[in-house]
């Protein structure tokens, strides 16, 4: 009986472990990038407490770039000043196809939380000395009637 019970116990896990395949010959790995973003769409004004839908355009370098999201850094010596960076995903395959002038257009919302001016920095790349840029869209919030 013992020994019908170790068959039972052990037969169930050599099947499972021989299922199991570790090995991944796929070749399926990406990485992950700034996107350059190209324009934005900001309101003339924020209210305070009102949340804002920011829609964003960005270049999309190639058909093996994907959008994945927006990264969000609070800068500057005040609480209203952010840097934006779009992030975007790149298949590490080698038949990419480069695409120029085609955009991707994105959102983001955007709750006003704090009185003053906004000043939004958007990642637009690099320059020839390996120096960021960036858009800058400042945005006052008003007070309403």
């Amino acid at each position: 009986m013992k020994k019908y019970l170790v068959y039972l116990i052990i037969f169930p896990w050599i099947i499972a472990f021989q299922s199991c395949d570790l090995n991944d010959d796929n070749d399926f790995s990406y990485s992950f990038e700034a996107l350059e973003i190209v324009d934005a769409e900001f309101p003339d004004s924020f209210e305070l407490g009102q949340i804002y839908r920011i829609n964003v355009h960005m270049n999309k370098p190639g058909d093996c770039h994907y959008f994945e999201g927006f990264d969000f850094y609070r800068t500057g010596e005040t609480a209203t000043e952010r840097t934006v960076y779009a992030i975007g995903s790149v298949l590490n395959r080698s038949d990419c196809l480069s695409l120029e002038g085609e955009t991707i257009i994105a959102y983001f919302n955007f709750e006003v939380l704090f009185t003053g001016t906004y000043v939004f920095k958007l990642y637009t790349g690099t320059n020839e000395n390996g120096e960021k840029e960036f858009l800058i869209y400042e945005v006052p919030v008003i007070t309403p009637p």
